[in-house]
Formats: structure tokens, C-alpha cells, sequence
């Protein structure tokens, strides 16, 4: 399956990098936060349908926030420079999200084709992927996901990271979501209505 994947400039995709999707680097508690690795990037591959299509991947503030109702403080006590305001929400700035998705966001979702893709069965056609994690934040790292055909380009998927966070252990409703190839969740997507 390796032989399917190639990776593409986002260059292409331009006009689907909207500014939700763009993150200027800032300043968090005297350091720099870069969010170059969560720059929108394309993937050229093939799912079983005799061509190639494009899988544009796209990020949200997600990736380094979580958000002010799951904050342990109450959200009149959350300082205001931890707050990240996108076009869309306002949500808490999260260090350890930062962390692990510089470490282990953009090649999880290149090796898709080689992971284990179950349905996480909330809303609408959210999928997940998950990586057991070392020692010093023992867990399991999730990164859940939608995949939507582009109706404005032929030949090109649209790939939403929604979220990405640690948790301690899968729950049973995600330990036991049916499994799914990636190229056939493509393949799917992409026939679609």
C-alpha cells in the first residue's frame, strides 16, 4: 500500500485553506508556539477506484486548545491569554495537545493507509485512529476525523482533522466502533452523493 501514497504540495488546494485552517505562530507563557507542522497538506493515492484522488488535509485549533466548558476552572477564572479565538469559537490554549500534536499529528495521518480506522458513532461520520504513547504521558493518543467529497473539484476528498487529545485508555464504545480500511473510506466518500 505504500506504493499508493504520495505526498503533494497544499499549493494546489489553496482555495480549501480557509482561515480556520491557518494558525500565525504565537507567544504562550514565553514561548514561541510554530504551527507549521498543522499547515494543510495533500495526499495522492488511490482508493480502488482506478484513479488518484487528492485528499487535502486540513487542521482546526483543535489540534492545540480544548475547550472552556471541559477547563477545570470556572470560565469567569481562566486568564485571558490562554484563550485562542479563531473565526469560529473561543477555546482554552492546551500544552499537552501543542506537545503531541507536534510529535505525532502529521505522520498518524499520512500512515493512515497503514492504521487501524474504526467509526467513532457520534455524529455524522466521524472516524478515529489511535497510537499507544511512552511513559512520560502514559495513554493513548486519538485523533478523530471526517472525510467529506469536495463538490466544488473533481478527483479531490476533503480530510477535517476535528480533534486530537490523550486520553488513559479507549472507552468501550470506541474500543469496539467498526473498523474501516482507509482506502475504502475514501472510496466511499468519494461515490457519495
Amino acid at each position: 500500500m505504500d506504493e499508493l501514497v504520495n505526498t503533494t504540495a497544499a499549493f494546489p488546494h489553496i482555495d480549501v485553506v480557509g482561515p480556520r485552517h491557518r494558525f500565525p505562530p504565537l507567544e504562550f507563557r514565553g514561548e514561541t508556539w510554530d504551527f507549521r507542522h498543522l499547515d494543510a497538506f495533500a495526499l495522492r493515492i488511490d482508493p480502488d477506484l482506478g484513479f488518484e484522488v487528492d485528499v487535502v488535509v486540513l487542521f482546526t485549533c483543535h489540534c492545540f486548545t480544548h475547550s472552556i466548558e471541559r477547563d477545570t476552572r470556572a470560565p469567569l477564572e481562566i486568564p485571558p491569554e490562554k484563550i485562542y479565538k479563531d473565526v469560529v469559537e473561543r477555546r482554552v490554549m492546551s500544552k499537552e495537545r501543542y506537545d503531541l500534536s507536534r510529535r505525532f499529528l502529521p505522520e498518524l495521518i499520512k500512515d493512515l493507509p497503514k492504521r487501524t480506522i474504526r467509526y467513532a458513532g457520534d455524529r455524522s461520520l466521524n472516524y478515529f485512529t489511535a497510537e499507544v504513547i511512552g511513559v512520560e504521558a502514559p495513554g493513548v493518543y486519538v485523533v478523530f476525523f471526517e472525510i467529506l467529497r469536495d463538490r466544488r473539484r473533481k478527483r479531490r476528498l476533503l480530510l477535517y482533522v476535528q480533534s486530537e487529545y490523550r486520553l488513559e485508555r479507549l472507552s468501550h464504545r470506541l474500543a469496539k466502533g467498526d473498523k474501516v480500511r482507509f482506502v475504502t473510506l475514501l472510496r466511499k466518500s468519494y461515490q457519495a452523493n
